[in-house]
């Protein structure tokens, strides 16, 4: 009889089968079990690169736009410390703005030229006012407060974002061109910022 199985198994495969070998066949591919846990391990490395992706673009935006908000902030300071520093006379100081009287004249401004930095609140940028017209400085403000210590102006301004980047910068400008006083240092109406070509 296991002559005859076995003859039988040759005539159809062309060799012999063992029992082994009938495992072997049988084990020839993946269970359902096995697809399952692959497929739980791919979605759990997908997840972790996506996150990882999505963080990498979110602090890349918020760095743009912080580097922007910087950018445009820095720009305005620098402008109103120029004005400012060529003042010859400090007319008034609030909260949010500051008036000054120009003593030189530039590509801009006229000496003799009264000349305000002020900020409005709410939505509204941060402004340049002569002759009664307001020229845009820098837009995203927040807050914008000035303070006059003895002829020493501190600025300060916020620039923010809805998306929730915000950037505060401040400094201190000393008006050169003052009239001679005791107690504060400056140029006496002498002082001019030289312009190269």
């Amino acid at each position: 009889m296991i002559k005859g199985l076995i003859n039988s198994l040759k005539s159809s495969y062309g060799k012999p089968r063992t029992p082994n070998s009938e495992l072997l066949v049988r084990s020839k591919g993946f269970t359902l079990i096995e697809i399952i846990i692959v497929i739980v391990i791919l979605s759990i490395v997908s997840a972790i690169t996506i996150k990882f992706l999505f963080d990498s673009l979110r602090i890349y935006t918020m760095t743009v736009n912080q580097k922007t908000l910087f950018d445009e902030g820095k720009l305005a300071l620098e402008r109103m410390c120029r004005d400012i520093r060529d003042a010859n006379a400090i007319a008034g100081t609030t909260a949010s703005s500051v008036t000054f009287v120009r003593n030189n004249a530039t590509v801009q401004d006229g000496a003799g030229e009264i000349i305000t930095f002020r900020w409005n609140g709410g939505a509204n940028p941060l402004e340049k006012v002569k002759g009664g017209i307001g020229y845009a400085m820098a837009s995203n403000v927040n807050a914008f407060t000035v303070t006059n210590a003895t002829n020493e102006i501190q600025l300060q301004l916020t620039l923010g974002l809805a998306s929730g980047e915000n950037v505060t910068l401040q400094t201190r400008v000393y008006p050169k061109n003052l009239p001679k006083d005791t107690t504060y240092k400056n140029f006496c109406q002498n002082w001019m910022e030289a312009i190269s070509n």
